[in-house]
């Protein structure tokens, strides 16, 4: 092998990785109408997932650890759930092109003075394919990459 494949005993396979390129907006649905919030109110806050591509994304699972200043954790949609302060969405797809929203809702509690308590944040914790400008599942709070 010479490595110009010109005899027919020879011959090579490039394999290119599939990509999704994902990004993640995060806000208050409504927010015009219920910020500032009132101790006790309900808030739904909803993740808009964007899949640029080039492929379509598969296997995406998206976490969001919700902090001590909101409680009583409902309505959240898309078959995720919640396990003490965190909830999981798993075995997500989203076509190339297209967004994919999740929503949930949460009671403002009193604040307590915490660090943090009413920074909520979301991330993506998996996908199938290679997301060219991020990486999943690394946040370390300074919030520099779009998932």
């Amino acid at each position: 092998d010479d490595g110009d494949q010109s005899e027919d005993d020879e011959d090579t396979a490039t394999v290119v990785p599939a990509q999704s390129d994902l990004s993640i907006v995060k806000g208050v649905v409504n927010a015009t109408s219920v910020l500032p919030a009132n101790i006790g109110d309900v808030l739904t806050f909803e993740l808009i997932v964007t899949n640029d591509g080039p492929n379509n994304a598969t296997g995406v699972a998206i976490e969001d650890i919700v902090p001590s200043g909101y409680t009583n954790i409902s309505a959240i949609d898309n078959g995720g759930s919640a396990t003490s302060n965190i909830i999981n969405w798993n075995g997500l797809s989203i076509t190339n092109g297209t967004s994919l929203t999740l929503t949930y809702q949460v009671t403002v509690g009193a604040p307590t003075g915490t660090v943090g308590e009413y920074q909520n944040v979301a991330q993506v914790t998996a996908s199938d394919q290679f997301d060219p400008d991020s990486s999943v599942n690394n946040d370390d709070g300074d919030q520099d990459e779009d998932d």
